[in-house]
């Protein structure tokens, strides 16, 4: 007699109903070694990790097509169930028996044949199955619904967050021991969606990027490998359809999308950044989406609106000349007229000087500050110093009472009973932790904050001749940083500023500096005058 010809079919998937079913490697060996002690032929050994939950295996489909071939007599697998968990692949299988095409199922446990009994005991088996998976699909959603109605995000968090257990602990793969001391370090319990401590303010600084509007999806993704973003697979730099997920999620802002539907309330995660920087980066993907392949790049196009219609202002260069106008996509328009680079550029130029101060008056505010802060500093040590005294005082005091409680002269607390010394223990013990707190709050004495400040000014000081001389992309990056929307109407751009740009413009000496020929000012500034003393106050 023929052995037996068997196609071996492993299957374990992510699926609830298959968490306690053995590994595919388990159900091989065991499979393996039945084929082997019952003389069994081995076609094909197939292992596949996917649900049968629907139809559409491909191995499982190409193992079916086999048996009607005549390649194989049998399937042996290790439960019934990790053949068919729908009623189309079970009625495949069912058919199959019936037609003579498939002698035998086999299982460790049990042979199933093609008599009657047989092939109805199957058909409640897969049956069971498929009930079972509907039920827990169910169950499913239901788990899932809920989760999100909560604010809690089902399956794993973006990268920038962490996924935390029920012990406190990073779950899963995402574990890192510095990441957990780092979260450890907060001192407070951890909710189940935390802030990564290292990615997440990287992530935050890969938004503000994409934000300016400059770079491609390819210049975020070398950006976020520079700054030290990987796959958490892997380690290594994002795919440009891994950045676009990133950029237009809202879980970063502090909401909750699934399955096409935005959930808003009671949102448990902390938000890594605001809802208008997301608005932001939108608003630049969408430019750059827009943006037909052009071989010749232009300084300003891509980040101008028509003030009209609220198309994109292209350009395109006429006889040696770069001219910038409405894409008129939108049909209705009346903006005709062209804008030529130069022009443009000079308004820019105009814009960025709108938020530099006259340098002899950020010089002596400046000076002024430093003075004021060490006249304060003085008598912030005075402060400090006689604080310092009162807590080495009270240390002295506390220390004194142990000695007397501890005393052999006060053995039957005839000197210090231990009523009295408790009240007095606690008593010190309140009046250092308030000197503690008095002495952190006068232990600033950092002028870093005035240096960082001088330092972001003199940058400021040098934008519009950075835009004069920049390269092509440098030039939009600058406009980009100082502004948040610009728009083109008769031939004029309207800005809207960034903060703190925008305070700055406001201020009554703001774009009145010395190219502008307001020597003048600098001058009231110089001799103290009064007029100068009132615009300093209404600063």
């Amino acid at each position: 007699m023929e052995a037996l010809r068997v196609i071996i079919y492993c299957r374990k998937s992510t699926d609830r109903e298959d968490r306690q079913i053995l590994s595919t490697d388990s159900q091989k060996r065991i499979l393996l070694k039945y084929a082997k002690d019952h003389g069994l032929v081995i076609v094909e050994n197939y292992v596949e990790k996917q649900s049968a939950y629907k139809k559409g295996r491909p191995l499982f489909s190409k193992m079916m097509q086999q048996l009607e071939v005549g390649e194989a007599d049998a399937i042996l697998t290790y439960h019934l169930t990790r053949l068919a968990r729908n009623a189309y692949d079970g009625g495949w299988i069912i058919n199959t028996i019936h037609e003579g095409h498939l002698q035998k199922i086999l299982t460790p446990e049990k042979q199933h044949s093609d008599s009657s009994d047989d092939q109805f005991m199957m058909q409640i088996h897969f049956a069971m199955a498929k009930k079972s998976s509907d039920d827990t699909s169910k169950f499913v959603k239901r788990d899932i619904q809920s989760k999100l109605l909560k604010g809690e995000l089902p399956g794993m968090v973006p990268i920038g967050y962490l996924n935390i257990d029920k012990e406190g602990r990073i779950a899963n793969k995402q574990y890192e021991p510095i990441k957990q001391q780092a979260l450890e370090a907060l001192g407070r319990s951890l909710s189940r969606e935390e802030v990564d401590p290292l990615d997440g303010p990287l992530m935050k600084n890969l938004f503000e990027a994409a934000a300016k509007g400059v770079l491609t999806l390819n210049g975020i993704r070398n950006h976020a490998y520079e700054i030290g973003l990987r796959t958490r697979k892997g380690k290594k730099k994002f795919s440009k359809s891994v950045v676009q997920h990133i950029l237009t999620n809202p879980y970063y802002y502090g909401a909750l999308r699934y399955q096409g539907q935005l959930f808003t309330d009671n949102i448990q995660h902390e938000p890594l950044i605001t809802k208008e920087l997301f608005e932001r980066v939108q608003d630049a993907l969408e430019r750059k989406s827009k943006g037909r392949v052009c071989k010749r790049t232009f300084s300003f196009r891509g980040i101008l609106t028509c003030g009209e219609c609220g198309c994109a202002v292209t350009a395109e260069r006429q006889k040696g000349h770069v001219y910038y106008h409405c894409t008129h996509r939108k049909g209705a328009c009346s903006q005709r007229t062209y804008v030529r680079e130069e022009d443009l550029q000079n308004q820019l130029f105009t814009a960025l000087l709108k938020v530099c101060l006259p340098e002899v008056f950020i010089r002596r505010g400046f000076e002024r500050t430093r003075e004021i802060f060490a006249k304060e500093s003085e008598t912030a040590d005075a402060i400090r110093r006689k604080l310092q005294t009162q807590y080495n005082n009270a240390k002295l005091r506390l220390d004194s009472l142990f000695e007397l409680k501890l005393s052999p002269n006060n053995v039957d607390s005839e000197m210090l009973s231990d009523e009295e010394f408790m009240q007095q223990k606690e008593s010190i013990k309140e009046e250092l932790q308030i000197l503690e707190k008095q002495l952190e709050s006068h232990n600033s004495n950092d002028t870093q904050w005035i240096d960082d400040c001088e330092v972001f000014i003199e940058a400021m000081q040098k934008l519009p001749e950075r835009l004069s001389r920049a390269p092509l992309e440098e030039k939009r990056e600058i406009v980009m940083l100082v502004c948040s929307n610009l728009v083109l109407k008769d031939q004029k751009v309207a800005i809207t500023y960034h903060e703190p740009f925008a305070t700055i413009a406001e201020f009554p000496l703001a774009g009145k500096v010395p190219q502008l020929g307001f020597e003048r000012d600098a001058a009231l500034v110089q001799a103290n005058d009064p007029q100068m003393l009132e615009l300093w106050q209404a600063r």
